[in-house]
């Protein structure tokens, strides 16, 4: 059984769709940002992890006040406070994500 390559372009084709469409909200624009900064600054602190901390709880915060409870921000918490996996973009793929699979955007 292959991958069926075509029905796997015309779902990435959906989820950009979705994503482009979740771009013209200025929610989902600031959600980026902020998990871009954050992402930057945890690269950048890496060596000093109480500050990596208050970094991810503050991103953690304005996340869910931007857009709300998800579960997938408090996955992405979670993931980045476990040793070697905050080297990752957790914040910025979580966000993308989240705003490539919204449906309920304002046209």
């Amino acid at each position: 059984m292959g991958l069926n390559i075509q029905n796997h372009s015309g779902m990435m084709g959906k989820l950009y769709h979705h994503f482009v469409r979740a771009w013209k909200s200025p929610r989902w624009r600031w959600s980026l940002l902020v998990a871009l900064l954050s992402d930057i600054l945890g690269i950048a602190v890496v060596l000093m992890p109480p500050v990596q901390w208050l970094i991810d709880a503050l991103t953690a915060l304005l996340l869910l006040r931007i857009l709300g409870f998800r579960w997938p921000l408090f996955a992405a918490l979670v993931i980045e406070v476990i040793p070697g996996l905050e080297v990752f973009p957790t914040w910025t793929l979580v966000v993308l994500a989240l705003s490539a699979k919204e449906k309920n955007i304002p046209v």
